[in-house]
């Protein structure tokens, strides 16, 4: 599993911004991955399987504009 955590810029709420996230996956059906909204720091951490290209693709393309920073792990 990888884990990428997305740094959200200020004007973004964290918890807010996982139910999105996670609403917009499962319209697109996919459903191996995990959101977890770190408050605190303002981040969203998304863990997705190995070979998860697809649904990596559709979580970088909504997280676009709503990060200042992205760390994968």
């Amino acid at each position: 599993m990888k884990n990428h955590r997305y740094l959200l810029k200020d004007s973004f709420q964290a918890e807010s911004l996982a139910e999105d996230l996670k609403v917009q996956l499962e319209v697109n059906r996919f459903d191996n991955y995990t959101i977890t909204p770190v408050a605190s720091r303002n981040e969203l951490i998304v863990q997705v399987p190995d070979a998860a290209g697809d649904l990596e693709d559709t979580v970088d393309q909504f997280m676009a504009d709503y990060h200042q920073g992205k760390m994968l792990e």
